[in-house]
């Protein structure tokens, strides 16, 4: 079985290590003439790192990485919201929940598949049938096409049409700096208030990544001034952190996702990751859930035939769970993103209840403990 992946994102690679587990030729086509090290801070929580397993890389993915045991919520003045603790049910399923690099999961990915295997320098255009068109006018043919070509994927777009993202209403700094000894250890920290979010995780040894979220009409260009102008009056180590950030570390980008699609292939041809559901980084589940269809799709086009079922049972399984992902995420960040002293106040309010407390960690223990197929 010939499977092309189109996309050498996070969920390309992952769904080619895994469809190579099962037995099948696979080329990744990517756009892109070489694969660079981009990117900032990835949460890859409990059921991503049992996906990473599956594949036979979560060893070196977890040298690289920070586990987190621990998320304390404040609000902008240092005060404790709600602390939760992650430990028991990352045991429980035995996989960490942890924080790394983006550019260092995708090299490890990358390494874990045959040169051959990759082709970059190869932009796809659209597809007939499972057969892959170049813009070159070359025919990539095969069996099976995945398209896991992000946010606008062209195979997406011949599948579906083709719509713009849904912007969130806000912005997003993101950076990886050197750090030590700002958070207690296996801790991450969320504040949020007055329509905006800073996140700080430990990212691999001596390193921290952080994030900055602020209401804004979509498109608007900002800088670090911005960012240390919005927190300057926010608890530490907040401010200290953005102040010995370099700028050209910073990554800024608009916050925005797609409404989930009832249905997302047909004949051999489906969609894989951010192609197929893309989400706001709320719950950091974007990774994860491109990790998890990587194993389910290997899983389905091992053991069931013909092809074109294989691919429905892939999609039977994954639409409904990335579905709700999509949807609570949204949500969440709707929530945190309140910029209305009494709204944030009942939401601190309940966040910190154990009411709130408890509807929480039920929503995270669905996340974490999915169980997937072995390969």
């Amino acid at each position: 079985m010939r499977v092309v992946i189109i996309g050498a994102g996070i969920g390309g690679l992952a769904a080619g290590i895994a469809l190579r587990r099962i037995g099948a030729e696979v080329v990744v086509v990517e756009r892109a003439a070489d694969i660079r090290e981009v990117g900032a801070g990835l949460s890859i929580w409990s059921n991503g790192v049992g996906a990473l397993r599956e594949l036979g890389v979560d060893a070196g993915v977890l040298a690289s990485a920070s586990v987190i045991e621990r998320n304390e919520s404040r609000t902008p003045s240092g005060v404790v919201i709600a602390a939760n603790q992650f430990s028991e049910i990352s045991q429980s399923v035995g996989a960490p929940n942890i924080c790394v690099h983006r550019a260092v999961l995708q090299r490890i990915l990358l390494d874990a598949l045959p040169r051959a295997a990759v082709r970059t320098g190869a932009c796809c255009t659209g597809f007939q049938d499972a057969t892959a068109i170049l813009e070159t006018g070359e025919r990539t043919e095969a069996d099976v096409l995945v398209g896991a070509d992000g946010l606008s994927s062209v195979i997406r777009a011949g599948l579906h049409g083709s719509e713009p993202p849904r912007y969130a209403g806000y912005t997003c700094w993101r950076a990886v700096r050197p750090a030590t000894d700002v958070l207690p250890a296996g801790s991450a920290l969320l504040a949020a208030g007055g329509g905006a979010q800073f996140g700080l995780w430990p990212c691999g040894e001596g390193q921290v990544y952080w994030f900055l979220t602020k209401n804004a009409p979509q498109g608007t260009r900002l800088a670090k001034a911005d960012a240390k102008e919005l927190c300057r009056h926010w608890a530490a180590p907040i401010p200290e952190i953005i102040e010995g950030t370099a700028e050209d570390a910073i990554l800024q980008n608009d916050i925005v996702d797609r409404p989930p699609l009832r249905w997302w292939g047909r004949g051999c041809v489906t969609l894989l990751g951010d192609a197929a559901h893309a989400c706001t980084p709320n719950l950091g589940q974007g990774a994860c859930q491109a990790l998890e269809d990587a194993v389910v799709l290997a899983q389905c086009l091992r053991d069931v035939r013909p092809v074109e079922s294989a691919l429905r049972e892939y999609e039977r399984v994954r639409v409904p769970r990335t579905a709700a992902v999509v949807r609570d995420s949204w949500r969440s960040g709707r929530l945190l993103q309140l910029d209305r002293p009494a709204l944030e106040a009942l939401r601190n309010w309940f966040m910190g209840s154990a009411g709130g407390r408890r509807l929480g960690m039920r929503m995270v223990r669905g996340l974490l403990t999915h169980q997937l197929p072995k390969l």
